[in-house]
């Protein structure tokens, strides 16, 4: 891979012995976290990866607001590029996650400005799951959907969850911009979620396009007993009804 990205701000670094030689100016998963290669490290040497500090690289034509998630996109095409990856703020188009935004950028820029590893508390990026995009009403599967982070981008669309079993886990994401995006999400009709929101049975919980922010969100983790939910954690305003 070419060299992409520039180093911007300093951070901590760890030793790393690459399998095959890398260049300056690569993104690596180390798996734990990513890395960032501030000059070139030949195959089996010993060198220095970051993998803290700021980096500016190629960036797809997503939007992304200071702290919203990035990930890296291997075959992304980055504005104004050829299809050689790019960092994306699209997480179901990521292939791992990078870090968070330090500043804005739009759809037009050609590079963005990522704090390494860096997590922004009010919008987790759940690095090690899979993420799902869905434009349409979403019937939850629990072999399909089960642990996977859900990212709504349409108005007025509805994740039904199915009957409870013991264990099973579902977070639904508000990927709209602010202020645009409704997203429902309602229970089998005779089950009923207690802790962060209480849902009671035939209720569905609407995160109202007017208040929405991007990154809103429902984690929801199924108890023993199938009839109850519980919220483990929330984001935004989610009314019941």
């Amino acid at each position: 891979m070419a060299n992409i990205s520039q180093y911007l701000q300093e951070g901590l670094s760890i030793d790393y012995t690459p399998s095959s030689a890398v260049y300056a100016g690569n993104i690596l998963n180390l798996g734990a976290v990513s890395a960032f290669t501030p000059t070139d490290i030949a195959a089996s040497a010993l060198g220095k990866v970051a993998v803290r500090g700021v980096i500016r690289g190629p960036h797809t034509a997503t939007p992304g607001s200071v702290g919203d998630n990035v990930w890296w996109d291997a075959d992304g095409t980055p504005v104004g590029g050829t299809n050689d990856g790019a960092f994306t703020t699209n997480a179901a188009a990521g292939d791992w996650w990078v870090g968070t935004l330090v500043k804005a950028c739009a759809t037009t820029d050609a590079t963005c400005d990522i704090a390494l590893n860096k997590e922004n508390p009010q919008l987790p990026p759940w690095p090690n799951r899979a993420h799902v995009t869905t434009a349409v009403d979403l019937a939850w599967v629990a072999a399909d959907h089960n642990g996977k982070v859900i990212h709504v981008t349409a108005t007025g669309k509805k994740v039904t969850l199915p009957t409870g079993v013991g264990g099973m886990e579902a977070i639904i994401v508000n990927d709209g911009a602010d202020g645009t995006v409704a997203v429902l999400v309602a229970l089998d009709g005779t089950e009923t979620c207690e802790g962060n929101l209480a849902i009671g049975s035939g209720e569905t919980a609407t995160n109202t396009a007017l208040t929405a922010k991007r990154g809103d969100y429902l984690h929801l983790v199924c108890e023993t007993a199938a009839s109850l939910w519980r919220c483990q954690a929330m984001r935004g305003i989610w009314a019941v009804a």
